[in-house]
């Protein structure tokens, strides 16, 4: 990595958590720490619920479902509008209404204590096994790009984010939430236009070998149980999920109750609900253009190099060569093919 890169890397890190300290510094009572003393608006609301369910796995990882099997996993975001509505007119006013803190409290209000605690522990234990994946998916591409020992990387990362949300509470984590869903946003377009610029055809050339690959099949109304992603299991199945983990997850349920009003809480879930299915469209998009730029240049067999090395210098050396000739000449075949049909589409 280049000053620069190192630069952009820790002035970020730097600027998001001090900002955050900062915005909320002070003495705090037990409204202030959790709810943020209830006077958030609907956009840093909206903007909020959206990061806490975009992190680093999200970004790492949906392009690559793309790559992999195209644009067809959008379908799973459609009942996500339809999902933000019905919690709007259900969970919000009741919520409100009771004036809890947690999602939890409205389960002791409603029915005892031993049900309150065993959905907490439940969600403390759903969240903690599913913080350390979304700590450990950057780690290692953090790891693998500045050559720092994975471990420390974890601990790096963690210790960050211990920082300003306990020493900020909600408040703090909702105002850096904005600054995080920017960077990450940013980065991903600029990631996208740079792919596209590189890329040695044009961009209808690139569009139409990934239609010709199945890489844009984004709709599909065939009833089959056996298909994942389709038109009617993200109107059904995944219009389930979305109720539960927006109406009743605390990591959610915490950002809408910081809301100044019912009205704000509910603007920022239908914020959340217009704006996700665009958002995974992008970040599904640059993972096919990704996959249309290594149909012209070759990826690597392995793309972690300090794997690379171990296979190297291992007893699978023969082999991992041999994979790489073939792999080579596969590549081959493949593009001449596919430069083929590029020119008998031009013809």
């Amino acid at each position: 990595m280049s000053s620069l890169d190192w630069v952009v890397l820790f002035g970020t890190l730097t600027a998001i958590v001090g900002y955050g300290v900062y915005k909320t510094y002070g003495a705090m009572d037990m409204d202030s720490y959790i709810r943020g003393k209830g006077n958030m608006n609907w956009w840093t609301i909206g903007l909020s619920i959206m990061a806490t369910q975009a992190s680093a796995i999200t970004f790492l990882s949906t392009p690559g479902q793309a790559y992999e099997d195209g644009m067809r996993f959008i379908q799973f975001y459609f009942g996500l509008p339809l999902a933000m509505i019905i919690l709007s007119v259900t969970f919000l006013p009741i919520y409100y209404k009771l004036k809890v803190y947690t999602a939890y409290e409205f389960l002791e209000n409603r029915f005892d204590l031993k049900t309150r605690t065993l959905a907490a522990l439940l969600f403390l234990t759903q969240r903690g096994l599913a913080a350390g994946i979304t700590i450990y998916a950057p780690a290692i591409i953090l790891s693998t790009l500045l050559g720092w020992n994975l471990t420390f990387t974890n601990i790096f990362i963690g210790v960050l984010v211990i920082i300003y949300t306990v020493s900020g509470g909600t408040k703090a984590v909702s105002i850096t939430q904005k600054q995080q869903m920017a960077v990450m946003m940013g980065g991903m377009v600029l990631a996208g236009i740079l792919v596209i610029q590189m890329l040695p055809v044009k961009f209808s050339e690139a569009l139409h070998v990934a239609g010709k690959m199945d890489k844009l099949n984004i709709v599909n109304f065939e009833l089959n149980l056996s298909d994942r992603y389709n038109f009617w299991s993200g109107m059904t199945a995944a219009l389930f999920l979305f109720l539960s983990y927006f109406g009743t997850d605390q990591s959610q349920v915490q950002r809408y109750l910081t809301g100044s009003s019912l009205t704000q809480s509910r603007m920022g879930l239908m914020m959340n609900g217009l704006l996700k299915v665009p958002m995974q469209f992008v970040i599904l998009f640059i993972g096919v253009m990704v996959f249309v730029f290594y149909q012209f240049f070759q990826p690597p067999v392995v793309f972690n190099k300090v794997q690379v090395e171990a296979l190297e210098n291992s007893a699978y050396r023969e082999d991992f060569m041999l994979l790489q000739e073939e792999f080579s000449t596969s590549f081959k075949e493949k593009n001449q093919e596919i430069m083929g049909l590029l020119q008998a589409v031009e013809a």
